[in-house]
């Protein structure tokens, strides 16, 4: 039983054991730890309502299927399997289901659920572990500044020479520097006036594209053809089964009953043991059938049971 139990929880959201109480996921994202530097994937998260006990059919079906039983074997099978949680924790004091989570009692005798953290119900997260990071420690650099006698130790040292030219040589050195300074600062201003009148032209150019665009129409002769696009529905694949039989005309009566008591019934295909369901109704969203399932059950109707996928037609 524990394994029909983690099976259906990678594909469920909701997994109820009848007369014990439901597993309920929920999908938690990826978190990172900042104290242990953990980062831990995204998961379904578990916990357990003991107060939703009522047989919605999901695991009772999945166990007939799974182990070739009928309908009534599969529900005996999970009566079995709760007497033996009870009885376990009655006698230890807790009992695991495997994959699953461990129960207990308080000091009331309510059910407590602890989960196992280590199993990922969340198809995406398959193959994803955790992963331990590492923190940097980011020491600015200073840089290193010489001092002023580091600098004047590095200098070169000119030594004057008295020479007979010395005087000429120099005032030909200071109007070399005037004449390159001069230079400089021309091309420096020949630089700016460049970038100025680039900026000039620019501005001129996304004027003009701008005046035109004011005085341009855009006239289509030929419109597009229309494109009708067909939507496929949603599938219904959650339905409410009010019963199974044997002969189709028998099933047809039933649809009939129902539709006149203002349910929108319908048949839904034939299992594999031969047997014509026929549906309350059938619901896109899995909460929305549970709402109509206890409805239904609050009319009377006991046997219903919540039925999910495709039958064969």
């Amino acid at each position: 039983m524990p394994f029909y139990i983690s099976d259906l929880l990678y594909r469920q959201e909701c997994v109820v054991i009848p007369d014990f109480g439901a597993f309920i996921s929920r999908r938690v994202p990826a978190q990172h730890f900042a104290s242990s530097h953990t980062i831990y994937p995204p998961k379904k998260g578990l916990s357990f309502n003991a107060q939703i006990t009522q047989n919605d059919g999901l695991l009772a079906n999945y166990v007939a299927s799974a182990s070739h039983l009928s309908y009534e074997e599969a529900v005996q099978e999970i009566r079995n399997y709760v007497r033996f949680l009870d009885q376990e924790i009655d006698d230890n004091g807790s009992v695991t289901i495997h994959k699953v989570g461990r129960f207990s009692r308080n000091e009331e005798k309510a059910l407590q659920f602890t989960p196992m953290y280590l199993v990922n119900y969340l198809p995406e997260a398959f193959g994803l572990s955790s992963h331990e990071t590492y923190a940097i420690d980011r020491i600015p650099v200073v840089p290193e500044v010489a001092s002023n006698k580091e600098l004047s130790e590095e200098l070169p040292v000119v030594l004057e020479t008295q020479h007979a030219t010395s005087g000429s040589w120099v005032r030909y050195a200071a109007v070399g520097a005037i004449l390159l300074g001069l230079s400089y600062a021309g091309f420096t201003g020949y630089v700016v006036q460049v970038e100025k009148d680039a900026v000039v032209v620019d501005q001129m150019a996304e004027e003009l594209v701008d005046a035109k665009i004011e005085r341009a129409s855009f006239l289509i002769s030929d419109p597009l053809p229309k494109i009708n696009i067909s939507v496929a529905p949603l599938e219904r694949n959650y339905h409410v089964v009010a019963g199974a039989f044997r002969i189709s005309e028998n099933a047809d009566k039933r649809v009939a009953q129902l539709k006149r008591k203002g349910f929108d019934a319908k048949r839904i295909g034939v299992n594999k043991y031969g047997l014509h369901n026929v549906a309350f109704s059938s619901f896109v969203e899995r909460n929305d059938a549970i709402n109509e399932l206890n409805k239904v059950r609050a009319l009377g109707f006991d046997k219903a049971w919540l039925f999910t996928g495709k039958l064969p037609k």
